[in-house]
């Protein structure tokens, strides 16, 4: 007798044969695939302690977003309204201070569970989230807190943090209720909390994995030397390697070849760079020689700035997954939409209509990530032994119907976030008819509101310059002063 059972749907199976199943089932046990294929292959007396009847749906395997930032739900078009190609980067001097300065458990808490929901609302059942923008790593309290939030929803919440952008050292403050106290946080502190979260918060609950995950490992003479980066990028490498975790990071094109310069061992397969926009050809032959994987988010302004060369990575022989990159200041975990825009703008670039076929693209966001992550023998795909992550989209609804005839084109051409009806993950329904059966809803609003209103109390004016635009209905819009302009 089987656990759980789906029938009666369209099952894409994102294996390696790219099987597909119309209609098809799959069965589970405990938290495995024990069974799947078409119907007839099905025993008549096949029986389950839950049966869902998908009749019209399609099962697919969870989706992974693989890059995010825990706290950008809470900070979501705060300092939108600047420009960043003419004025200081202030938005992530922004991000720092509010996340160095004004949060304490409860937000990181708050917050996660919040991601963590609207990604397991979209249909995602694995989701990477490093602690802040440039991450914060003096507390492990706070990423265990982000992590409770997080797991609480059903979500398989990958997280961690590890070096951030200098100048050093750090100087966060840990809150106690209205006060708080100024501590210090140097270098060789963060090499040792990135160690201790990973031997310590990996793996303390099933869904909970704890990954090095620094801001970047490239080298900005701004703030650093290049022995410190160096020094910097060894430590992290070292950390992943002595306990098997993947490292995921930032690095932009000139980094990818100075890491490959100086810390070459780096650049492995398990090793994620989000972004790298602005590659030469060098540093794209360094992604297919070593392996490495790139994780582009094609809604980011990271992309807007400067273009990734997504197909000439692919072309050489490299590996790329699609991510969302978080909430703010302008996106959501949505990526279903970051599918539709990843192959609009390249088929754009390239003036190739047939380029980023859809089998392509759903690859990007499951098995890619997936292995990339090491997690590929449990999940990214449907297949008897793997665990039992996956989604049943609502295929029964206009912009869907017929659904049916080319079944991969209608789901990522058509299909939205919202659409995602069931998500089970590790076997346990999560969400059934997009009620979310594992936690409280409407809780998790309630706190993510307390924790936004406590942090804008404790900001003070400074937030009504984050708050602050100009021309919202002309055809550029205003870029606003920078509050961190000396």
């Amino acid at each position: 007798m089987y656990d759980l059972l789906v029938k009666n749907a369209t099952v894409i199976t994102v294996d390696p044969a790219h099987s597909l199943y119309q209609p098809g089932f799959v069965a589970v046990k405990g938290d495995r695939i024990a069974a799947i294929g078409p119907m007839e292959a099905l025993p008549e007396d096949a029986a389950a302690a839950k049966v869902i009847d998908a009749e019209g749906m399609c099962v697919m395997p969870g989706l992974v977003d693989a890059h995010g930032h825990a706290g950008h739900c809470l900070t979501k078009t705060l300092g939108e309204t600047n420009d960043t190609q003419f004025e200081d980067a202030w938005w992530l001097n922004m991000a720092e201070d509010i996340y160095f300065h004004y949060t304490d458990e409860f937000f990181w808490y708050a917050e996660g569970a919040l991601a963590a929901a609207e990604r397991l609302k979209f249909g995602i059942t694995t989701g990477v989230s490093m602690l802040g923008s440039t991450p914060r790593p003096d507390r492990l309290e706070n990423l265990q807190a982000h992590f409770d939030g997080a797991i609480k929803t059903g979500l398989r919440q990958v997280s961690g943090f590890g070096s951030c952008d200098g100048p050093w050292p750090k100087k966060p403050w840990v809150w106690d209720g209205d006060s708080y106290v100024e501590t210090t946080l140097t270098p060789e502190q963060m090499v040792e909390n990135t160690e201790r979260a990973v031997r310590e918060l990996n793996g303390k609950h099933k869904r909970q994995i704890c990954i090095v995950a620094p801001g970047s490992i490239g080298y900005n003479p701004k703030a650093e030397t290049r022995e410190f980066a160096i020094w910097k990028n060894k430590e992290m490498y070292r950390i992943a390697k002595e306990y098997g975790s993947p490292l995921h990071t930032h690095l932009y094109g000139g980094g990818v070849k100075f890491v490959y310069e100086t810390t070459p061992e780096l650049l492995n397969p398990h090793t994620s760079l989000t972004h790298s926009t602005g590659l030469s050809e060098e540093e794209i032959q360094i992604f297919a020689d070593t392996g490495v994987v790139l994780f582009h988010g094609p809604a980011t302004r990271a992309n807007i700035k400067k273009r990734c060369p997504v197909y000439e990575v692919l072309r050489a022989g490299g590996e790329v997954a699609i991510v969302t990159d978080g909430t703010a200041p302008d996106r959501s975990y949505d990526i279903w939409r970051d599918m539709k825009i990843f192959h609009i703008i390249h088929r754009c670039h390239e003036n190739d209509p047939l380029l980023a076929p859809p089998g392509k693209i759903l690859e990007m966001c499951t098995i890619v990530p997936a292995r990339a992550l090491g997690m590929d023998k449990d999940i990214g795909s449907l297949e008897v032994g793997k665990k039992a992550d996956m989604i049943i989209v609502n295929t029964k609804q206009p912009h869907l119907a017929p659904f049916g005839i080319m079944p991969i084109h209608r789901i990522v051409y058509h299909a939205q976030g919202n659409d995602v009806d069931t998500v089970i993950v590790d076997g346990e329904i999560m969400m059934e008819g997009r009620v979310m059966k594992n936690c409280d809803e409407k809780q998790i609003l309630d706190d993510a509101g307390k924790a936004f209103d406590k942090m804008r109390s404790r900001l003070g004016d400074k937030f009504d310059a984050f708050c602050a635009y100009g021309d919202i209905y002309g055809l550029r819009g205003q870029t606003m002063p920078n509050p961190y302009k000396k």
